[in-house]
């Protein structure tokens, strides 16, 4: 092998001591972590290919007579610098303006129809307990994507980031953080830490409750909690998505680094091959030549993620009481009226009523539902479409 290829960002956050030999440490927050030693055996190999590597962070030589670098620009990276926060209050409000008011919104209108309790798992959790998160997890994760149609990207390593997480939630290097209705889980994040950087990795929410602005509650609650527990970054990796820019202030690079030995012919010819592709594919992005492969590969790929057959079901607000002579009070909790779960909590959360103050009846001899509330009543019924 002639070229060490590594996944910097992945390595940091997963691996007990991620940081190549190439590398003496990583310069954070005015702070140099050493992880290896500057008396170390030189790396021999002649070239270093050093992907996703965060500009906010410094990683110095542990030779650097001997190696030339070439740094290329990758794709952004997202994250919320709390240096100087207090309160996550100050944060959004700082972040957010006058729309600092709909986070907080979020916040109270889940606490004000459910029975919510936020939890983070981190230095210890039961193994049980940890495999139902995870496969809570992964069914949310699998409902998410069925919906936008689209491919989980995190399902490659999935296995992997299974296996090591646990161990890792032990040594305060990884967390999980959960929103819970009741028992029921409704947002989980699994998190990496490394030196007060919480990387939010892998994160999603029951679809239900999609009115609730659930994300913008996690990343609400984490943030709090960074701050309460000396963690100065909320990571949220790469990825263009909109959450993410709107909560980041510190809003920065990946970049390839590339290092060769000054003596190496290989190393030197490899390093400029290397750079001009690097250097093709940002010109290439910057047209949105990436855009249209990803739309002609969907194409070419054949299956996609087709619609699960469901009935699409109409809400009528009542103006009056409804009598419930002819109906049958349900359980929603249970299995077979579970599709009636997202007309329930989009109820709640235009009426702000608690889900104890509702009652759901089915109409004896019609296809349709009845929310009642205290002041408010809905009937679902299937669509004419």
């Amino acid at each position: 092998m002639r070229v060490k290829r590594i996944d910097l960002f992945a390595d940091l956050f997963e691996k007990e001591n991620g940081i190549p030999d190439i590398y003496r440490g990583v310069q954070f927050a005015s702070t140099l972590i050493t992880c290896n030693s500057q008396t170390a055996s030189t790396p021999e190999l002649p070239v270093y290919s050093v992907k996703f590597v965060p500009d906010y962070l410094t990683f110095p030589l542990t030779n650097n007579t001997l190696f030339h670098s070439k740094i290329i620009p990758q794709v952004k990276g997202y994250s919320a610098n709390l240096d100087g926060y207090s309160k996550v209050e100050s944060y959004v409000k700082n972040q957010f303006r006058s729309n600092s008011k709909t986070i907080h919104r979020y916040v109270k209108r889940l606490e004000s129809c459910f029975n919510i309790e936020y939890k983070m798992y981190y230095g210890e959790i039961e193994k049980k307990t940890y495999n139902f998160i995870m496969d809570s997890l992964a069914d949310m994760l699998q409902k998410r994507f069925r919906q936008l149609n689209a491919k989980n990207e995190s399902d490659s390593k999935w296995e992997h980031i299974r296996k090591i997480a646990y161990h890792l939630i032990l040594k305060n290097r990884a967390s999980l953080f959960v929103i819970y209705d009741g028992k029921k889980p409704i947002e989980i994040s699994l998190n990496f830490h490394y030196h007060g950087i919480l990387f939010s990795a892998i994160s999603s929410y029951d679809i239900d409750y999609s009115k609730f602005g659930l994300g913008h509650v996690e990343i609400f609650k984490q943030i709090a909690w960074c701050i309460e527990n000396d963690h100065l970054v909320f990571e949220m990796g790469r990825g263009d998505l909109d959450y993410k820019r709107r909560w980041s202030n510190q809003i920065y690079n990946f970049e390839h680094h590339i290092h060769y030995r000054k003596d190496s012919v290989f190393g030197v010819g490899w390093s400029l091959k290397e750079a001009y592709l690097g250097r093709l594919k940002l010109y290439l992005k910057s047209k949105n030549i990436h855009i249209l492969y990803y739309k002609l590969k969907g194409k070419l790929s054949g299956k996609r993620n087709t619609n699960f057959e469901s009935i699409d079901y109409q809400v009528e607000e009542l103006p009056t009481p409804p009598s419930t002579k002819n109906c049958i009070k349900i359980d929603p909790n249970t299995e077979e009226f579970a599709f009636l779960n997202k007309y329930i909590y989009d109820f709640l959360y235009s009426t702000i009523t608690h889900i104890s103050q509702i009652e759901i009846y089915r109409l004896d001899k019609e296809n349709a539902y009845i929310i009642q509330g205290n002041e408010t009543s809905v009937k679902i019924s299937p669509s004419n479409n």
